[in-house]
């Protein structure tokens, strides 16, 4: 029997207001829809043997909670409903799946949105990361460390990125430098080893 403790459950009061305001600082509509549409959050949490522990975060409908609660060992549970994330130094790390739920949705901030042309569709689904002249819309609100929604021109999601400045200073950069860094996006999924 392998020596790692796994557990299933609701969050707690405290995970809770973690994804919370992790969440109001993307956009406070997703906390309000998972409200409206009565979504609970749930938490794996697993301990490996080499005492590395895992918070994965999981939207589960209202629906599809009666069943999750029926089986015995909820330990047992490796994936139920949407992926929502993962906690980390007490911060909610968006999933690519949620994040694309909630763009899809409109439940986002415009201020969260970089809209990249062609070159920018590139670089971020090769994983890489995004430089000034491969913007077409930027916020004027964009701070440093937002986590934002990288876009095409065609309004489809590409991924999730991290801003490396602020605004105001946007102007002074020039076409080659960075922006933005690329922490998640659709090409991952073909980029992984089969």
């Amino acid at each position: 029997m392998p020596n790692f403790l796994e557990i299933f459950r609701k969050v707690n009061e405290n995970e809770k207001k973690i994804v919370k305001n992790s969440l109001y600082n993307i956009s406070n509509k997703i906390w309000e829809y998972i409200l409206e549409e009565k979504y609970e959050i749930y938490i794996r949490i697993s301990e490996s043997k080499q005492n590395k522990t895992s918070f994965e975060l999981f939207l589960i409908p209202q629906q599809l909670e009666p069943v999750t609660n029926k089986i015995k060992n909820l330990a047992t549970i490796k994936f139920s409903g949407i992926p929502l994330g993962f906690i980390k130094n007490k911060r909610l790390y968006l999933s690519l799946e949620a994040a694309e739920l909630f763009f899809n949705l409109h439940k986002i901030d415009s201020r969260n949105l970089l809209i990249l042309n062609e070159n920018g569709e590139k670089s971020v689904l090769y994983g890489n990361p995004i430089k000034k002249g491969m913007i077409l819309e930027i916020s004027s609100e964009i701070q440093v460390n937002n986590i934002i929604f990288l876009i095409d021109k065609n309004q489809e999601f590409l991924g999730l990125g991290l801003s490396k400045i602020n605004y105001e200073d946007y102007r002074q950069f020039e076409n080659e430098d960075e922006i933005a860094l690329n922490l998640v996006d659709k090409g991952s999924y073909l980029r992984k080893d089969q």
